[in-house]
């Protein structure tokens, strides 16, 4: 009987054979020397031997920066490999996915869990959504445009700089623009190395390879999915419904259509970063130059804390830089008005503003200190406040940024309609909907020339419409 209950122990803690020996496996795809290789694993057994993986002393930071360097070295050489050979195995995969490098780092059944559900076919939602090895292919591909680092320079603002600085000739860019491994180098300088780091939300303590210190609770729970997105960022949307909207100048000269503004909808790359951390990002606003490119999200494939909350941080951050970015694109009434200059105004000049009374100013002071004149971190505070208390009736914003955010952050149909009566805001949604009406009326008559059967035969132009009858 003794025997027969220890088979069976041993067989619920088994890991997939392919898991054995990972670390070895990985170093040897990525054709690293048997010297190093001989080293790191070394380095890999100080640090799993470590009683605290919080905190590191002197010798323990010299060591776990040995193996930091190293890591994205191997991540670099089997991700090219991978590419080229197009390699499915699970256990790469597991690698590039999750950063999962040793199997005595984790618990058995969660390398199981990993080992299964990287086979799992990946589940597209309204977003496009990419692991960090997807999006590096693409990159390469040149099915998009490399990403800014952290100076906020895209690949062509370097070419450009290097030609200033007479490193490169105005001649050599078309062989800059297509020299597929620079942009390759490019983004995973910049957005993996730099955005692996942020996202783990240590500084002290960073480490990139998965270990079960970094896991809180059920790891096939935690690790993200385009469904827990997506049901995250609806929420947001169920509030503030043109998160994602932008007007752009629309032109379709064979149909008629000439530099129509128009509201349209782009949703924004998602890209799910190999790491366990508490920090998403909003990495651009823009993927490329053109207005109706869509913005980058990165965020930690397992999220610590309420992802609700991160994706509301995100969309605040996402709407206060493409405010920014699209302010030459105002519409042109009687005035031109952005979401930053009026919320940049308003704290610049709250103290002499006659409509907030004492109390109201100081707790903007206060909320100055506290984001250290941060005016983006102030405003995501507050944009958060809007999502998660105004949208109920809470009041807790005072009149004047209240109404900023009706102008620029509406809220959507049925929250105006349960908040009709509610009297501070009744004033904003009456003021909101007759805007909106009146617009659609000038939109129905401007388009009744592309009118088929009642019914508008440009898409762009129909979905415009319904955006003013939201």
């Amino acid at each position: 009987m003794s025997n027969i209950l220890d088979s069976f122990q041993c067989l619920n803690t088994a890991i997939p054979e392919e898991l054995l020996n990972s670390t070895e496996k990985i170093l040897k795809y990525a054709n690293i020397s048997k010297e190093r290789a001989q080293i790191f694993q070394i380095n890999l057994d100080y640090f799993r031997n470590l009683k605290d993986k919080t905190e590191f002393d002197s010798n323990s930071k010299r060591i776990i920066e040995m193996i930091n360097s190293d890591f994205f070295e191997i991540y670099y050489s089997v991700l090219r490999r991978v590419m080229a050979e197009n390699n499915h195995s699970p256990l790469y995969q597991m690698f590039l996915c999750y950063a999962y490098m040793d199997e005595k780092l984790l618990e058995p059944e969660q390398c199981r869990a990993l080992y299964y559900m990287v086979d799992e076919p990946a589940i597209q939602g309204q977003c496009s959504y990419y692991y960090l090895k997807d999006w590096m292919k693409k990159i390469y591909k040149k099915d998009a445009e490399p990403s800014v680092n952290d100076f906020g320079q895209d690949y062509y603002d370097i070419f450009r700089d290097k030609v200033k600085r007479g490193l490169l000739k105005a001649k050599d860019k078309n062989e800059y623009d297509n020299n597929t491994d620079a942009r390759f180098d490019h983004e995973f300088t910049n957005l993996f190395k730099i955005g692996h780091k942020l996202c783990s939300g240590q500084v002290n303590a960073y480490f990139p390879i998965l270990h079960s210190g970094m896991i809180k609770s059920d790891i096939s729970n935690l690790l993200i999915s385009p469904e827990r997105i997506e049901s995250s960022l609806n929420r947001v949307l169920e509030v503030d419904f043109s998160a994602f909207h932008r007007e752009i100048v629309y032109n379709q000269p064979e149909k008629g259509i000439s530099k129509e503004l128009i509201m349209k909808l782009v949703l924004p790359d998602l890209i799910l970063m190999p790491v366990a951390g508490p920090r998403a990002i909003m990495w651009q606003e823009l993927g490329a130059k053109t207005k109706n490119s869509p913005g980058r999200f990165v965020l930690p494939i397992f999220p610590e804390g309420d992802l609700d909350n991160l994706m509301v941080d995100l969309i605040a951050k996402f709407r206060w830089d493409l405010s920014k970015n699209m302010f030459s694109y105002a519409r042109n009434d009687t005035y031109q008005s952005s979401l930053t200059g009026d919320y940049s105004q308003y704290i610049q000049f709250y103290k002499k503003n006659n409509d907030l009374s004492s109390d109201a100013k100081e707790k903007i002071k206060t909320q100055i200190a506290r984001h250290r004149n941060n005016i983006r971190e102030i405003f995501a505070a507050d944009y958060y406040t809007w999502i998660n208390y105004e949208a109920k009736g809470l009041t807790r914003l005072n009149k004047v940024a209240r109404e900023i955010f009706f102008k620029h952050c509406p809220f959507a149909k049925p929250i105006r309609q349960n908040m009709a009566n509610h009297p501070l805001f009744n004033q904003y949604i009456t003021r909101f909907e007759s805007a909106q009406l009146k617009h659609s009326k000038v939109i129905h008559a401007r388009y009744s020339k592309l009118l088929k059967n009642f019914t508008i035969v440009d898409k762009d132009l129909a979905d415009n419409l319904s955006y003013y009858e939201m």
